[in-house]
């Protein structure tokens, strides 16, 4: 019982941390003051900098925050690793051609969340590797391992199909994905979020082994049914498949547009969508979480946000979208060069900042 008592707390724990990590784990903006412009090069150029220099361990891993803090908590903090991060970062690297970045990168999860049965989801030097996966972390990485396979070595394809597999093993059951596995009570959680389901990726390893293109289309179905409709063109959250229903939790707004992006690769945009993120955008009006009618529960906007819209209008092809949300998400940056977050997606008052806004911030900018 207590083993169980542990194994299901750190379930919880996973559940808030991938939440907090697409939800509130960003830094909340006012409105910002003028600032000069700089070239998209230069932008990505300063977040780069301050990224490799204060956010990469020594390891290799990838900084939840820069403040240093305890860690162990409900949520990742500090110094410790989330594969969330640690996927987003391969991705950039491969997207940039930097094999010795994502080589460094490949060697922390190798060393540090590879369990030998999951990828897990957040490491700590006191408590280790938690001993529960998040598909859409583990895919992520899985992603860019195949990318990395064709821009780099086909031996990273190797390493791909050999996560897959395992993934396979632990997270799909009767034909469905599920969000986690716990590897002390060997089970899953009961739902899928529509966010996880990276239909591209699944496709793209199909083409290696059909178990996962007999998939793809049955995730896809499930991510479009969970579209609310042409008034408020986001999707739901969640999907329980014992019952056949979504979740009718309030929507959070990275999540729903993670979900937006992953809809457009499979199988181009919603062009009810692209005009709500369009209208949101020129208006700087697109806010962290939304009720089922549209209606904002909060004020608070992120860089992830806008980042995600613009990757999302960049596979769309609307060249107008997409640089409207990079002037949004830019305005965002600290350009103080006496900050010590100079460069960073952050609040330049309080230090406070996420791997994962500027991670999302560095995808934007190469569309990947």
């Amino acid at each position: 019982m207590r083993r169980a008592a542990r194994t299901t707390a750190l379930w919880a724990l996973a559940l808030l941390a991938a939440a907090g990590s697409l939800t509130g784990c960003t830094v909340q903006h006012t409105q910002p003051p003028a600032q000069s412009a700089l070239p998209a090069t230069q932008q990505e150029q300063l977040c780069l900098d301050f990224f490799k220099a204060h956010m990469i361990t020594d390891q290799g891993g990838v900084r939840t925050n820069y403040l240093d803090t305890e860690g162990g908590g409900e949520l990742a903090t500090g110094d410790e690793v989330l594969s969330e991060s640690m996927g987003l970062w391969m991705l950039y690297t491969v997207a940039i051609e930097d094999e010795e970045a994502f080589d460094h990168a490949l060697q922390f999860v190798r060393d540090y969340l590879d369990t030998g049965v999951i990828l897990s989801y957040r490491y700590s030097a006191q408590s280790g590797a938690y001993p529960v996966n998040a598909f859409v972390d583990d895919i992520r990485i899985i992603r860019a391992l195949l990318l990395a396979g064709e821009a780099f070595d086909q031996q990273y394809r190797q390493t791909a199909l050999h996560y897959a597999d395992r993934l396979y093993q632990t997270n799909v059951k009767d034909g469905c994905i599920y969000d986690m596995y716990d590897e002390q009570l060997g089970m899953t959680n009961d739902f899928v979020t529509l966010c996880y389901l990276d239909i591209d990726t699944l496709r793209r390893l199909g083409q290696y082994d059909d178990k996962w293109a007999q998939i793809a289309q049955p995730m896809l179905d499930i991510a479009a049914g969970g579209y609310l409709g042409d008034v408020f063109p986001l999707y739901a959250g969640a999907y329980y498949p014992a019952d056949g229903r979504y979740a009718q939790a309030d929507i959070h707004t990275v999540q729903a547009l993670l979900t937006a992006l992953h809809a457009t690769q499979a199988q181009g945009p919603v062009p009810a969508t692209l005009d709500y993120m369009k209208h949101r955008v020129d208006t700087g009006t697109l806010y962290g979480a939304y009720r089922w009618d549209g209606t904002a529960t909060t004020d608070t906007q992120s860089t992830a946000i806008y980042a995600l819209c613009a990757q999302i209008f960049a596979r769309a092809g609307d060249e107008e979208g997409y640089a409207a949300s990079i002037r949004r998400m830019d305005a965002l940056q600290v350009r103080d060069a006496a900050s010590d977050v100079y460069g960073a997606f952050a609040d330049a008052t309080t230090k406070q900042l996420y791997a994962f806004d500027n991670l999302m911030a560095l995808l934007a900018y190469r569309q990947e």
